[in-house]
């Protein structure tokens, strides 16, 4: 038998690439210097600031500080430096709920006019179809 130099030889398949992972996935907070990145907007509101790359360290928004200063007054803290045990403010959090519970009967309100709307429509289009016909 005549032994043909590479006859099993069969090609590999290439390698699969892994996915890139998006910069906010590999990057933290602090090296994130989009302010409007969603992905580390809370970690940047809890340290109270934006982060730069050269420079002072940018500033919240209004909206942003207030929500600081809320996410700050639910915490409290226990025991010496460095004790990361919290307990809720249980008046702090009975004031979001309330405002949650008012935001859900607004919604709900419009969503039953929305609907009225629409039932008042299809009427009037069938209405309409019928006089076409």
């Amino acid at each position: 038998m005549e032994a043909n130099p590479g006859e099993d030889w069969v090609p590999q398949q290439p390698r699969r690439r892994r996915d890139r992972r998006a910069d906010h996935q590999i990057t933290s907070w602090e090296h994130c210097f989009n302010d409007n990145c969603n992905e580390h907007r809370w970690e940047k509101v809890d340290a109270g600031y934006y982060a730069r790359q050269v420079g002072e360290r940018g500033e919240l928004s209004k909206i942003e500080r207030r929500e600081y200063k809320k996410r700050r007054a639910v915490r409290t803290r226990l025991g010496g430096a460095g004790s990361e045990k919290t307990i809720p403010d249980v008046e702090s959090l009975e004031g979001k709920i309330s405002d949650l519970r008012s935001q859900l009967n607004r919604t709900e309100q419009i969503i039953v006019k929305k609907d009225n709307d629409l039932e008042r429509l299809d009427k009037e289009k069938e209405k309409l179809q019928q006089a076409h016909n």
